[in-house]
């Protein structure tokens, strides 16, 4: 169990994944070796499993689509909703899917009908693959559906529903949803009964998220264990009030009702996959304490960790699995050093004895608050100061309170539904005891450093952190703390380069991946210039707050000097309100006269030992020819910016002569055939050519012919859509050219997932 759980969690570093062709020859080694080398057998059948697993789960070849011809299908969630439209997880029942291995698809429709959870509809699509963009700091969408077996994104263009939802769950969503609506806390009560998420909004999920708190209403071990805790209990005393206890009979009563409660309980929840989770571990611990095998709490854990990884070897790919089994870990550890057994505590006062458990509890708390803090900066880029403090105080709160209450309100609602009562107003009681959470969360989320911000490098710090300073509490040579004392070199000397930065000649130009638009980040000792913004969308969605903003605190980035807006087209200046609200000095270049503080006729500005120039256009002039050109050089490299330049405002460029040569051009108008003229390219003579053109964009950017022209001068080109972010490191002399999905996290689930065609963007 250890060598097959070890191998599925270091897939996440894996480049690919084994060939379906060998996993026949590795299930036959690993049953062979299975008696004389049972550890190296675990790890080759680990490697045969999720090669096997890859092909049932997670590949789908959708090329026998017919546009025209709907796929039938069932709505399993509903993810976001607005007024134009709705984002839902569709599960297939056609098209090579199955019962046991469903293939799920994530679908946007355009002014959708009223839809509900469970319905079964005909749907045309135009499906679409998964690949998303991919940014240093930024979220990983891909990675994120494939944790949750999706497999493919799509288009609807026409439905039909086939048939209405007759599961008993989505009966009562529909029916408790609008009831809770008029509670000030409903959103809080329909997540902690039912896992739908759908009622809160940005602002309370800011509050969850600087607080720590998201665990709290996202059903998972904690909820599963409060339940299973409480009806255990009760029955338990029910069934002894009731009869004798006669050995075991009432305790395995008792745990069979709560493992039943809990089953249900996970139903409720739409069995999410961080429910199936605690749902397997805490059945496996009632099941192993029920039997008269003796485990250790270990080995309890391996064999949880072992079972959801063989049901579902990708789940290591989901940050809910690493905090979920992080807490058991650092629960468990905190037991055995701190172990409150009743012959501790013979003789002592009930007072003492309640001290005691205090203080467990506390030990506890504070270490699951800061190992899972740490843990969370790890994966979602920031660090929750008032994590401890929120979390010791609202945990037990919730465990005794809040989720007994909404349980036991739920159970009467259900009983009196069934019966045709109304008992609505008993929710007003669980409103009643979410009040002080509330309160909290609105206090919390308004304090300094609620949310601190990590970059990369102190990531990689927390990383060697961790296990630093658990081994140094471990081991108790002194030797041996000072050997693992230097895994604490990596945190402490990045803390010292954040107040004493050292001056450097390196540059680096990073071309970002915001799909059909543009921006990039010039970054020279610690101080940043942005040019463009990448797109908005709506209210909701802008890239600079979801690529740009997180990729500069994660290049750790203290101060945006320069934004230089080329020109107002919504691809390229769509997150300017962003930018100027994160970095409010900033110092805004462009002719957009609502912004600009400098504008774009010719100028030359000195910016940390870098020249940059100013060069078009020669007075103010909308549409894509209005680009504002800059080259920005040092006295061994250069790189030009261009905008949407069309073919006219290339001709206006020619004046420049030899002094528009660059090494590096950012190629205009994403690769159209409206500019890259053949006189433009000579005359810029780029080395490397850098294409800001989302992946399958509609307008089939970068143009063949234009890419042709760029090869044939002898450039060397890159292209965001494919490549993901793309950075340009120039140190003096040299020139190096690193790529989200080849250099910087070269993993097999974040590379292109492209229909029919070849992975490899060369």
């Amino acid at each position: 169990m250890f060598g097959y759980s070890a191998t599925i969690l270091s897939a996440m570093l894996w480049p690919s994944l084994p060939s379906a062709l060998l996993t026949p020859m590795l299930v036959v080694i690993g049953i062979v070796i299975f008696k004389r080398a049972p550890l190296l057998a675990g790890v080759v059948l680990a490697v045969a499993w999720i090669s096997i697993y890859a092909q049932l789960v997670l590949r789908w070849e959708p090329d026998n689509i017919d546009p025209q011809e709907p796929v039938i299908g069932e709505i399993i969630a509903l993810v976001s909703q607005n007024s134009d439209w709705v984002s839902m997880d569709f599960r297939l029942l056609s098209h090579d899917s199955t019962e046991m291995w469903p293939k799920k698809i994530r679908l946007s429709w355009r002014k959708a009908p009223e839809l509900e959870i469970g319905e079964i509809w005909a749907l045309t699509i135009r499906p679409k693959p998964i690949t998303s963009v991919l940014n240093q700091g930024g979220y990983n969408q891909q990675k994120m559906l494939l944790s949750r077996h999706i497999v493919s994104k799509g288009a609807v263009t026409s439905g039909q529903r086939l048939e209405a939802s007759d599961s008993p769950r989505n009966a009562i969503l529909q029916r408790l949803k609008p009831v809770l609506q008029t509670f000030n806390n409903g959103d809080l009560i329909l997540a902690l009964l039912l896992g739908d998420r759908s009622l809160i909004d940005s602002e309370r999920w800011h509050s969850l998220r600087v607080t720590g708190a998201g665990h709290l209403i996202a059903i998972s071990g904690l909820h599963l264990s409060v339940v299973a805790a409480w009806v255990f209990t009760s029955v338990f005393t029910l069934l002894c009030y009731m009869s004798l206890p006669l050995g075991r009979r009432n305790l395995v009563l008792a745990a069979l009702i709560s493992a039943i409660a809990c089953c249900f309980y996970a139903y409720l929840a739409g069995f999410s996959l961080p429910t199936q989770r605690a749902l397997i571990m805490l059945l496996l611990l009632i099941l192993l304490t029920m039997s008269d095998r003796y485990s250790s709490p270990w080995e309890r854990l391996l064999f949880a960790l072992f079972i959801v990884l063989v049901i579902d070897p990708v789940s290591c790919l989901s940050a809910g699995f690493w905090l979920s089994f992080s807490a058991l870990s650092i629960i468990l550890l905190t037991l055995q050093s701190q172990p409150l057994s009743i012959e501790d505590q013979g003789g002592q006062t009930r007072w003492h004895k309640l001290v005691k458990k205090l203080a467990l509890f506390w030990a506890i708390q504070w270490r699951l608050s800061l190992g899972l803090g740490l843990l969370q900066a790890l994966f979602f880029g920031g660090l929750t100061v008032y994590g401890i403090l929120f979390n010791f105080l609202f945990v037990p709160w919730f465990s005794l309170v809040v989720i007994p209450a909404a349980i036991l309100a739920f159970t009467v609602w259900g009983l009196c539904w069934a019966v045709g009562v109304d008992a609505s107003s008993l929710f007003y009681l669980v409103d009643l005891t979410l009040w002080p959470a509330d309160q909290a969360l609105k206090a919390f989320a308004h304090l300094p450093w609620a949310w601190v911000p990590t970059s990369e490098a102190m990531m990689l710090g927390i990383a060697f952190l961790l296990p630093g300073l658990w081994l140094m509490v471990k081991l108790e040579a002194p030797k041996w703390k000072l050997m693992t004392s230097m895994l604490l070199l990596p945190f402490v000397l990045n803390i010292f380069f954040k107040f004493y930065p050292l001056s450097e000649d390196r540059w680096q130009v990073h071309l970002l991946d915001v799909g059909q638009g543009l921006s990039v980040v010039i970054e020279k000792d610690q101080h940043g210039l942005v040019y463009d913004t990448g797109a908005k969308y709506g209210n909701t969605f802008s890239y600079a707050e979801r690529v740009v903003v997180p990729f500069i605190q994660a290049r750790e980035i203290t101060q945006i000097d320069y934004l230089v807006l080329s020109h107002s087209d919504n691809d390229h200046a769509g997150g300017t309100s962003v930018i100027l609200s994160a970095f409010p000095e900033v110092k805004v270049i462009s002719d957009m006269k609502e912004y600009a503080d400098i504008n774009c006729r010719f100028k030359t500005l000195f910016w940390q030992g870098l020249t940059i120039e100013v060069l078009a256009p020669r007075e103010i002039e909308e549409g894509n020819n209005g680009s504002c050109v800059i080259k920005v050089s040092d006295k061994n490299h250069q790189v030009l910016l261009t905008g949407d330049i069309e073919k006219e405002a290339e001709q206006a460029l020619s004046h420049f002569g030899s002094a528009l040569n660059s090494e590096v051009l950012v190629v205009p108008h994403h690769g159209s055939r409206t500019s890259s003229t053949l006189d433009f390219i000579q005359q810029v003579s780029p080395e490397l050519v850098l294409f800001p053109s989302g992946f399958n964009n509609r307008y089939g950017f970068p143009k063949p012919d234009v890419l042709k022209r760029y090869i044939d001068h002898g450039s060397e080109y890159r292209i965001s859509g494919r490549e993901g972010q793309v950075s340009v490191i120039f140190n003096r002399d040299k020139r190096d050219i690193r790529t989200y999905r080849h250099n910087l996290a070269p993993f097999w689930y974040n590379r292109l997932f492209e229909f029919g065609q070849n992975d490899n963007p060369e």
